[in-house]
């Protein structure tokens, strides 16, 4: 539940609102990123190049509470939605049914764990949605939460989830994805 500080949060979300651009989806049968209309959300990545000290803290909190050495994140991600924006029912993993799974997976590893934190809480809806769960979440300012997407080389299909609109005022979360490999 306190994952973030208040400053924390709010010094992540000013550092990201300069930087937004369209959300993208990587697709990995084509291995592109691409704007497709299941995602309608805006985006700051912050690659090694653009991180500062705050980001780095946040991903050595989330390392720390995962077991996981930093060297296996991708970079950070600062994800906005206003209302009316959205990101539909996905997988974070490497779906095994696609033909260039077994490539994708010996290039880059799995995405093992996504770990959120929600950076502020003042709008109506947006929850995190797991419905093949039953499970539902809006998380308040600087909650963290993860999940495991795949564990031993099987995706868990129960991580099926969408981060839905918010109805009222604008929604604000880091969303860090974790491989099975070292991507640094």
């Amino acid at each position: 539940p306190r994952f973030a500080s208040a400053a924390m949060c709010r010094w992540l979300i000013e550092n990201a609102r300069g930087r937004l651009s369209r959300a993208l989806v990587y697709e990995a049968i084509s291995r592109e990123v691409m704007a497709k209309p299941t995602r309608t959300n805006t985006a700051a990545v912050f690659n090694i190049v653009a991180t500062d000290f705050v980001f780095v803290l946040a991903q050595l909190r989330m390392a720390a509470c995962l077991g996981v050495p930093l060297r296996q994140f991708e970079a950070i991600t600062v994800l906005h939605y206003d209302a009316g924006e959205e990101i539909t029912e996905h997988y974070d993993f490497i779906d095994p049914k696609l033909p260039s799974h077994a490539q994708e997976i010996a290039e880059k590893g799995d995405r093992v764990v996504t770990f959120l934190v929600y950076l502020n809480d003042d709008y109506q809806g947006g929850e995190t949605a797991f419905p093949r769960l039953d499970i539902s979440h809006k998380g308040t300012r600087g909650e963290g939460l993860f999940f495991v997407n795949s564990a031993q080389g099987r995706a868990d299909t129960r991580t099926l989830h969408a981060g839905r609109t918010p109805v009222g005022g604008e929604k604000w979360i880091v969303s860090q994805f974790v491989r099975d490999r070292a991507v640094l």
